[in-house]
């Protein structure tokens, strides 16, 4: 009898640990997270600054912290898209398993870089591309087209944001830019034409230019 209530103690004991180092794992992540959301895109992209690559890559020993904010559920999409961005930027890539929970990400990133979100993700349209007329994808643009067939149902679901305009910055970019009057469902459509090779003509007038959409729509339909 007594051998049995050790043995049951030892699995109790062993279920307690586990659960305690599991609790601590969740804590680190969500202390990282709260790190890496003091900053914006643009901060990364000071990454080579000492104190923001110390903070937040640290000679790479955070990597695997970076790779379970992306991967957890319980992380914020925003601290998962800037988790990204400095993997991408010491590691130029991410492995194929974070396709599908990023390509949600950059979803969620695209739409709330327009002025209808107040453009909460601090981003312009210049990272996203000047797209037709410019055949430019832009830096955030090629990593969403880099994640390939997985990213086409979020690409499909942002073909359906009707009114929410991203604007650009910088002088002769944004008068460029911003005469296209891109919506998020134009840099979608032009994102899906470019993984899935469908040639797609780009108008300056809305309706014909929704007329457009809707015909990669039918075509995406009838695959």
């Amino acid at each position: 009898m007594k051998e049995v209530n050790i043995k049951y103690f030892m699995i109790l004991c062993l279920v307690l640990c586990y659960g305690c180092i599991n609790d601590n794992k969740m804590k680190q992540v969500e202390l990282f997270e709260e790190k890496l959301l003091e900053y914006n895109y643009f901060d990364l992209n000071q990454i080579q600054d000492t104190v923001i690559s110390n903070q937040v890559w640290n000679g790479g020993k955070n990597s695997e912290l970076l790779k379970k904010v992306i991967n957890s559920s319980s992380t914020s999409l925003k601290s998962k898209f800037l988790a990204a961005t400095i993997l991408l930027e010491f590691e130029n890539k991410i492995d194929k398993k974070f396709h599908k929970n990023l390509s949600n990400v950059y979803a969620y990133a695209l739409t709330h870089t327009s002025e209808k979100y107040d453009n909460i993700m601090h981003l312009n349209g210049n990272l996203w591309g000047f797209l037709y007329e410019e055949n430019d994808l832009g830096k955030l643009g090629k990593h969403y087209v880099s994640f390939g067939q997985i990213a086409i149902p979020s690409l499909k679901k942002l073909l359906e944001d009707t009114d929410n305009q991203i604007f650009y910055d910088g002088s002769e970019e944004a008068t460029l830019g911003n005469d296209y009057q891109y919506r998020v469902k134009d840099f979608a459509a032009f994102y899906i034409s470019k993984i899935k090779d469908i040639p797609m003509t780009f108008y300056q007038d809305f309706e014909k230019r929704d007329a457009e959409i809707e015909r990669l729509k039918e075509v995406l339909e009838n695959e």
